[in-house]
């Protein structure tokens, strides 16, 4: 028996054990939501999918529960793909590699998806749990939630009944959340052209790594590093003395995660390579001696040698460098509302080179529409000084789910929270995008809470569930779902 098959709720592990056999990043969902169809079946419950692939798994009401209304559970199944540098590891194909230490479950150097499978597995698992009085239960499984929420934005009126819900993609088991930010993806691609080296130019590779990263909303505002804009401040601060040629700049991999990874290539005379890195060791010096201490300690900047075919002609090495200083990057504004709260945020979270075009992806977030907008704009308006060299496309953009303390499911479930643990939890807002903002907008009189069991280091590859928590938060859950009469 493997140390996942020990751990209780035995029920919820077997799930989450099962979900992460199965590759599931986003967009790649349809093997991980036909295994599901499959559990379905194995227990006669009926189903349902939709255009765009999300899933509603309908679990009858318990004896004597069947005349109280019926409760949405709601969970993504797509997780974030993020790995370590040394990390083999194919995201398309291979299992995620469950790691159980003390009260924690991680994977072995990879992001771990609990956020948001361990919810899933949760809301799946009442179905084997004998003896629990529960409403009928529609368990609403969504896609594509990592890459801009694409899957409950598909959502068609009807899918669902229910109008009342509990989402279960909150990571602190001491609070029930009843709002989040809204959020809008700018995507940039600086049009550059390649060129041919220069006679006595040489290459060289700057690599940015060892950064914790995190989750772009939840993790923003605790000032970690962020690979991209470290490096651009490195090359920067070389390119005041030495007019080095950029070949290429790759980093981060995903809009919603802080990047911790980043490299450059750089076309320099052999003359200056000397000058170039010391420029770039005193720079690195600098940021991680000041700004990361404490923080982000593990960085490491280095400069080596490299193998270069071309670089980027013309003046796109400061038209690039430029706009990657210039992008709004961290928190930007807090909440007046609630004390702690960001309420307006910016993530740098991609740049890649591909053939002379470099395209760069940021992540913006607000709980203030007006603030969103003017953000929006602000990317916009960096893009309008390249002129005809930048193009911007904005995607992905979603509501905030405004807070409402009235909430019926909020009272209910603060009062089942109180009496299984004996005190009222914090209600709080959320600095991330869940999908209840886009289902009221779609279902105005669905009625939300969320709550969910304390995870670290969501994506990254130092993601963890803690094993406790998972139990605290699924006796809430069951609690909860008795006393929705």
């Amino acid at each position: 028996m493997s140390a996942i098959q020990k751990l209780q709720p035995k029920s919820v592990w077997d799930v989450f054990a099962r979900m992460s056999e199965i590759p599931r990043g986003s967009g790649n969902e349809t093997a991980v939501m036909t295994m599901f169809k499959g559990w379905a079946d194995q227990r006669n419950l009926a189903w349902k999918q939709d255009a765009v692939g999300n899933l509603l798994i309908t679990i009858p009401a318990s004896k004597g529960m069947e005349k109280a209304k019926p409760v949405l559970v709601q969970g993504h199944v797509d997780m974030v793909c993020e790995k370590n540098s040394d990390t083999k590891h194919d995201f398309e194909k291979d299992p995620i590699k469950l790691l159980v230490k003390g009260d924690w479950v991680s994977a072995d150097g990879t992001t771990l998806g609990a956020d948001n499978g361990i919810g899933v597995a949760m809301g799946l698992a009442v179905a084997d749990q004998k003896g629990l009085k529960h409403p009928t239960l529609e368990c609403l499984l969504t896609v594509d939630e990592e890459r801009g929420l694409t899957g409950a934005a598909g959502i068609e009126a009807g899918f669902f009944s229910a109008r009342r819900m509990i989402n279960l993609d909150s990571e602190e088991d001491e609070a029930l959340f009843i709002g989040c930010s809204g959020g809008q993806d700018s995507i940039l691609v600086v049009k550059n052209k390649k060129a041919a080296l220069g006679k006595g130019q040489v290459g060289r590779k700057i690599s940015v790594k060892g950064l914790l990263g995190g989750h772009s909303g939840l993790d923003i505002h605790k000032n970690r590093g962020n690979a991209i804009k470290i490096l651009t401040r490195c090359l920067l601060a070389a390119r005041e003395q030495v007019p080095f040629r950029l070949a290429s700049i790759d980093g981060g991999s995903m809009r919603n995660a802080i990047p911790r990874e980043a490299e450059a290539k750089v076309a320099v005379t052999e003359a200056d390579a000397s000058l170039f890195k010391k420029l770039v060791d005193a720079e690195a010096k600098r940021i991680i001696g000041q700004e990361l201490a404490g923080i982000d300690d593990g960085c490491v900047i280095k400069v080596a040698s490299c193998k270069l075919t071309h670089n980027l002609g013309g003046n796109c090495t400061l038209r690039t460098l430029g706009l990657l200083d210039a992008l709004p990057n961290g928190v930007l504004a807090m909440s007046r509302a609630l004390p702690d709260l960001v309420e307006t945020s910016s993530n740098v979270g991609v740049v890649k080179t591909e053939g002379g075009k470099v395209r760069i992806v940021c992540c913006s977030r607000s709980s203030n529409g007006s603030s969103l907008a003017g953000l929006t704009r602000r990317h916009r308006s960096l893009a309008s000084l390249l002129a005809e060299r930048c193009d911007i496309t904005q995607e992905g953009g979603y509501p905030g789910w405004q807070p409402n303390p009235a909430s019926q499911m909020v009272k209910k479930t603060a009062a089942s929270y109180k009496s299984v643990f004996g005190q009222l939890p914090e209600l709080k807002a959320i600095h991330a995008g869940l999908e209840c903002g886009l289902l009221t907008e779609k279902y105005p009189d669905l009625d939300i809470v969320s709550f969910g069991p304390n995870i670290t280091g969501a994506h990254s590859p130092d993601e963890q569930v803690s094993v406790s928590s998972v139990q605290k938060i699924f006796k809430l859950f069951c609690k909860t779902l008795a006393d929705l009469t």
